[in-house]
């Protein structure tokens, strides 16, 4: 109940604090895209980016470093992925956000892991250092936030019957049609062909990192992205 309080902005208490100009700072020096808007996509960034660092709850497992960039970071790969949507809040699909130093023993899959979304309890988990890396190294299309907030957003925008849910789920249908073709070109990381949703993710990951090259090697699936996302202005 406290956490819907909090979502709907009923609790007065629960107030998101505007980014100051060092965390907007260290946003546009780490993830790229952010770089690349305008003066009101990048304002609405900003003001998205402080909503979802507030109201969401973020829980650390071991040692951490520097807490507040971290949390700045996954807040801002969550939000880059909704900022052409009306809906950007994960109300639906991300409760909280467990954090471990590094890769972690997942109980429920019995293996190590670097990140996973789990749907059933709404949390996203990642490993700090994979999180760190994906922003440091870009260009190589690993970004381990952007690839678990993909999942998330899926099952966000399953069953819901809003306009920007319906062109979601029929933009990942037309994707999901042409996998195959795809994976056969061998542009994409072999753990694209996992399944379904870790091909989406995939796709996501390049569409953020590496554009251009991806609206060159796979034109229409670059589309579906951007239209799936309401981005084609900022892609």
């Amino acid at each position: 109940m406290y956490y819907a309080i909090g979502l709907y902005d009923l609790n007065p208490f629960l107030r998101p604090n505007p980014l100051n100009e060092n965390e907007k700072k260290l946003l546009r020096e780490r993830i790229a895209r952010v770089r690349q808007l305008n003066g009101d996509d990048a304002n609405r960034f900003y003001k998205r980016v402080a909503w979802f660092r507030t109201k969401k709850a973020f829980l650390y497992k071991g040692l951490v470093n520097d807490k507040h960039t971290m949390e700045l970071l996954i807040s801002g790969a969550g939000i880059l992925l909704t900022l052409g949507m009306n809906n950007y809040k994960y109300i639906r699909s991300v409760h909280k956000i467990v954090i471990y130093p590094t890769d972690y023993y997942s109980i429920l899959n019995k293996k190590h892991h670097v990140g996973e979304y789990n749907r059933g309890l709404k949390t996203l988990v990642f490993a700090a250092d994979s999180v760190e890396y994906g922003f440091k190294e870009e260009g190589d299309n690993i970004n381990l936030a952007i690839h678990e907030f993909a999942h998330a957003l899926y099952f966000e925008t399953s069953g819901r019957s809003s306009w920007e849910s319906l062109r979601f789920q029929w933009g990942f249908k037309k994707l999901r049609a042409m996998k195959s073709l795809v994976n056969d070109t061998n542009y994409l990381r072999s753990y694209a062909q996992v399944n379904d949703f870790e091909f989406f993710s995939v796709l996501v990951e390049h569409f953020f990192e590496t554009p251009e090259d991806l609206k060159r090697q796979l034109p229409e699936a670059f589309e579906l992205i951007a239209r799936i996302l309401n981005q084609k202005g900022m892609a």
